[in-house]
């Protein structure tokens, strides 16, 4: 069965999914999760969350998805161990180094990697399959014929609802460099969401995504394909919107959305959806970058602050409204009380609005608490025995049998016990999530209400904690999970990436504008760098990994960004160097990484001590930092007559250029780049990013006196960066 796998920032929202029927969730608690500014949990809620799910069948998965320091991996490693033993199912991680660790610690441990791992292809599955992992969560922009291929592999999740990032996950620096506010930590800022002008056009949200929404037939098209899970994404969203998303995706499967949909847009809907990368290019929304809700009329007139409404509106108190005017949002309006005529509403507003305009519901209070009161209850036997000089005890069953005893029983002088009083009280289930059938057998005797109450709250406390899943740690965790001492520092090196040949470097790297040019091929590698290296970008499609193997051969090795680099490298006298996109932010990755590459390179978010410490690595010490990789045409797909530049320019609000480069790879794909480089003093290795300049022929003498002389910026949390 196909899991339908629900999002849940709080208990609230773990609960609500459970309700309406979703497979499994998954949540983060207060550290090491992606969305740290969610509400989270702590151990003691986890604990009646885990059994509230695993009573009704469902799973519950930790996501303990962001990059971990040095510093932070002792907590990190002690912080799984403890919800592995308290019974969660399973753990969705980004580094596969760690992955690897925890499951030569822990073999019985399930780990998912995270789609900020990067899987987009089988080749990426297999290397996860290999490390440890049971299940891949894909890249975003995974096409369906690539899915199909993976899921042949291993267990494969898919988003299939809700918000999308601009960049590829885990490659995206744009708020670390913004202000040191990393995704890859959990504190990404959304700078994708603000206002940008494309090559000197309008002011607007230019790279803001439409949220994901699958229809019936995309859905199926993915379960043919032999997805495991269908992911709903929205861990910072409200508990409505977790239970609307549930319905929708249940009922989708059914073959049915029209109802469910129009509740899922009320309570969240940016860009009134797109179906995803798999299925079409049409992904941005640039009017709004946020929720729009649903349309319910237009404004027909405007009389002070109240507007009259044209359409089946029937709003109630609280409900709230967007005025919204060729797409961009103009005023805001609210109900305090059902008024007007048939046809016709009236609604208090702000801001602007004028005839014509649309209206569009974002909060509709009624919606909003029925999908919060939904109640899932699981039948339960009680059976209570009261009998004369015998002790007082209750057994239920589910899909346990539980006792409990309490006093003795004695005969009464008036007021009997009876059916009807037990019900009564069994009917009381507090906290738990039970449907109790009550039987009663006695002969007459008489029990008092509180030690009835005390019966009945021990009997379901019981039962509950029947459905505990508590697991042993093998006696060795903490030698396997040690953190190596720092790697001895190699000779220093220079290694430069350019997309035309370079002098002067001791590794060159190659990053195409077309991967299917053989002469940019022959020309770079006729430069004078000892070694050379095939850039390999973040996301590759199964068919382009083939034929840009064909050309890996004329290179030392490949330079990669994500785990599809090491299954490539697997291949007969092809070396790997691990980039920045690999994300290697601590000595245990670093030293898993070594035992399959010849270099690494340190990420831009680490400061230049903490990159020592760890030892051994390449640290980016000049040019232009990449900070978004996305395979979506910021020109609107307009391919028969495009006339996009190589390097375009994205300017934000404050007058910041952003460079944006074009190159092919049998389809376009674009590199967007921080409007500042950065110059590095480092005394060991260095990386260099070349890939903007120009120049006929590049050399490296300025970089070197730059990266010895000038300061290191990268990775800071510094104002005005961006």
């Amino acid at each position: 069965m196909t899991e339908v796998l629900a999002p849940a920032g709080g208990k609230e929202h773990f609960l609500t999914a459970i309700r309406h029927g979703a497979d499994a969730v998954y949540f983060g608690m207060k550290r090491f999760s992606a969305r740290a500014s969610a509400e989270n949990f702590d151990c003691e809620t986890l604990e009646y969350c885990l059994n509230f799910a695993h009573a009704f069948g469902a799973k519950a998965y930790a996501a303990v998805n962001t990059a971990v320091k040095d510093d932070e991996l002792y907590d990190y490693f002690n912080g799984i161990a403890e919800l592995y033993r308290m019974g969660v199912d399973g753990f969705i991680m980004q580094d596969i180094f760690l992955g690897a660790r925890l499951k030569d610690a822990v073999p019985d441990i399930r780990l998912h990697l995270s789609t900020q791992g990067g899987a987009a292809n089988a080749v990426g599955a297999r290397v996860a399959k290999s490390y440890g992992f049971s299940r891949v969560v894909a890249a975003r922009e995974t096409s369906i014929e690539d899915i199909k291929e993976m899921s042949g592999v291993t267990e494969v999740e898919t988003f299939v609802q809700g918000a999308l990032c601009t960049a590829f996950s885990g490659q995206c620096l744009m708020s670390a460099m913004a202000g040191g506010n990393s995704a890859n930590r959990g504190r990404c800022k959304q700078p994708c969401r603000k206002k940008y002008s494309l090559n000197g056009g309008e002011m607007c949200y230019a790279v803001s995504m439409k949220d994901l929404n699958m229809d019936p037939e995309s859905l199926s098209t993915l379960v043919g394909a032999g997805v495991s899970a269908l992911k709903i994404e929205g861990r910072m969203r409200r508990p409505e919107y977790v239970a609307a998303a549930v319905d929708y995706v249940k009922n989708a499967l059914g073959g049915d959305r029209a109802e469910c949909l129009s509740a899922l847009k009320r309570t969240y809907n940016r860009g009134d959806y797109t179906r995803g990368l798999a299925y079409t290019g049409d992904v941005l929304f640039s009017k709004h970058p946020g929720h729009i809700g649903e349309r319910v009329g237009k404004v027909t007139a405007v009389k002070g602050n109240k507007i009259i409404v044209f359409g089946d509106l029937k709003p109630q108190k609280g409900d709230g409204f967007k005025i919204m005017r060729r797409g961009e949002e103009t005023g805001a309006a609210f109900c305090t009380g059902a008024s007007g005529s048939s046809g016709k509403t009236e609604l208090n507003f702000s801001g602007d609005a004028a005839p014509g305009d649309e209206v569009r519901i974002t909060t509709d209070a009624t919606l909003n608490a029925r999908l919060k009161a939904k109640e899932c209850l699981i039948p339960v036997k009680v059976k209570v025995t009261a009998l004369r000089g015998k002790t007082l005890s209750a057994e239920a069953a589910a899909s346990v049998t539980v006792a409990a005893r309490s006093c003795r029983a004695e005969a009464a002088k008036s007021a009997p016990l009876d059916l009807s009083e037990v019900r009564r009280c069994f009917s009381k289930t507090d906290i738990y999530p039970f449907a109790p059938e009550v039987t009663l057998e006695t002969d007459g005797v008489f029990v008092p209400k509180s030690e009835l109450n005390e019966l009945r709250r021990e009997v379901y406390e019981k039962l509950f904690s029947s459905f505990t899943v508590k697991r042993a740690l093998p006696d060795d965790i903490p030698e396997k999970l040690a953190v190596p001492a720092p790697r001895p520092a190699a000779p220093p090196k220079r290694a430069a990436i350019a997309s035309r040949k370079i002098n002067g470097a001791d590794i060159a790297i190659y990053f195409p504008e077309d991967y299917f040019d053989r002469k940019g091929y022959e020309d770079f590698l006729s430069g004078d760098a000892p070694e050379k290296y095939l850039y390999l970008p973040a996301f590759l499609k199964g068919k382009e990994i083939e034929k840009i193997s064909e050309f890996v051969g004329g290179f030392d090795g490949v330079y990669g960004m994500n785990l599809s680099a090491i299954g490539i490298a697997e291949s007969p006298g092809v070396k790997l160097f691990m980039g920045t996109g690999f994300n290697i932010f601590n000595s245990v990755s670093a030293g898993e990484a070594a035992k399959v590459c010849m270099y690494y390179a340190y990420p831009y978010e680490l400061s230049a001590r903490e990159a020592a410490a760890i030892g051994g690595g390449f640290y980016p010490g000049e040019g232009a930092v990449k900070v978004m990789d996305f395979i979506h045409c910021p020109y609107g797909g307009h391919c028969a007559g495009c006339s996009a530049p190589d390097i375009g320019i994205l300017t934000d609000e404050e007058g910041r250029e952003f460079p944006l480069r074009r190159y092919k790879a049998g389809r376009c794909a674009f590199a967007l780049y921080n409007s500042r480089n950065i110059s590095a003093k480092s005394a060991g290795s260095v990386l260099c990013d070349y890939t903007l300049m120009r120049e006929k022929e590049i050399n490296l003498d300025s970089a070197r006196r730059a990266s010895e002389n000038e300061p290191h910026t990268a990775g800071r949390s510094v104002k005005g960066v961006i």
